[in-house]
């Protein structure tokens, strides 16, 4: 009995209809071999970072100098303004001084003033100790003339108190006292020692310090 033939054309494997299958990685391994895109974006990173790196390098240059002339300026800026605040203490002191200096030479020139202005005062103490005996004496010429005395010694006294010059109390029945008063003449007597009886001229202070002390006369 003879055996048919098998057809086992349906067994066998089919053929591929697409030969672009089996070329595509050979391609692509050409591709990535020979350069292609994969390859050019890793050396374009590449480069980007190395450019990056030169550029963080300068940066970090750039940094120091500035750093190191900031440290720089700082100390010019700190020397300058120690040296500053010496000349101007300098100045300030020196203000002062010239200001102390001419508040005193202006005080001593204006006491000189005051005291020969003084002297024209005595004189009108002088004349109106002088004129009592005259006063109410009929003579209405002399009581005019003494009326006006007075008056020209009150606005002498009133411009002498609106600079600061102020007579010394008077110091009769009183110890004397060395930093006011200046006893010129003493005679034997009852009371303490040095106790005035007299005050032959009026003493005055300027603006606290004595001008002229009271000339007195005290008991031995």
């Amino acid at each position: 009995m003879d055996k048919k033939p098998v057809d086992d054309s349906d067994n066998r494997p089919e053929e591929s209809t697409c030969p672009e299958d089996m070329t595509a990685p050979a391609e692509h391994a050409e591709k990535v071999e020979a350069g292609g895109e994969p390859r050019a974006q890793v050396q374009e990173l590449s480069a980007r970072v190395a450019e990056l790196e030169e550029q963080l390098e300068a940066a970090s240059e750039e940094a120091a100098r500035l750093t190191s002339e900031l440290d720089t300026w700082q100390s010019k800026a700190t020397a300058l303004f120690d040296q500053y605040n010496r000349t101007k203490a300098d100045f300030d002191g020196f203000r002062r001084r010239t200001e102390r200096d001419f508040e005193d030479r202006l005080l001593r020139e204006k006491s000189d003033f005051m005291k020969a202005l003084l002297d024209v005062m005595d004189n009108f103490e002088r004349f109106l100790k002088a004129a009592e005996k005259g006063i109410d004496s009929g003579d209405a010429h002399f009581d005019a003339f003494h009326k006006g005395v007075v008056m020209i010694r009150k606005q002498l006294m009133d411009v002498l108190l609106r600079e600061g010059v102020e007579p010394i109390e008077s110091p009769v029945g009183k110890v004397m006292n060395p930093e006011y008063h200046e006893a010129v003449a003493a005679e034997d007597g009852g009371g303490e020692h040095g106790t005035v009886i007299e005050e032959l001229q009026t003493g005055y202070v300027y603006r606290g310090t004595v001008l002229r002390a009271t000339r007195v006369k005290v008991i031995r």
